[in-house]
């Protein structure tokens, strides 16, 4: 691999659970309670999501894309740190919503074929 890819995978391994555990820009109380990581923009953008299938690239510790499933969409976040994707299924579990969380280069196509074949949805935050 890359140095300077996985350099960068190193980078967002640590990252991701002091992101998680809220101690950052990251409303990770607010979501708790009840909240959303949505900007209005993305919401107009998708308009109702309900029974739709989204997949949210680079999708972190998974915020955003817990905060689609809480409005409905069966949702696939995808990510090439572990330790987010370790972080965003814990959250979801925590939560209790429903989520698949896959560890993958985004640059990686036969990833997101294998996930949703030839037609799918993208939505990146």
């Amino acid at each position: 691999m890359d140095e300077r890819v996985e350099q960068n995978r190193a980078g967002w391994d640590l990252r991701a659970e002091a992101h998680a555990s809220g101690a950052s820009l990251y409303d990770v109380d607010g979501f708790r309670a009840g909240g959303s990581s949505l900007r209005p923009f993305e919401l107009e953008a998708l308009g109702d999501v309900r029974g739709r299938r989204l997949l949210h690239l680079m999708c972190h510790f998974g915020l955003d894309t817990l905060s689609w499933a809480r409005l409905g969409a069966e949702v696939t976040g995808l990510d090439f740190s572990g330790e987010a994707i370790a972080a965003a299924r814990r959250l979801a579990d925590e939560v209790g919503l429903p989520a698949r969380f896959v560890q993958a280069d985004v640059y990686d196509i036969r990833v997101s074929r294998e996930l949703f074949g030839s037609r799918r949805r993208k939505v990146t935050g």
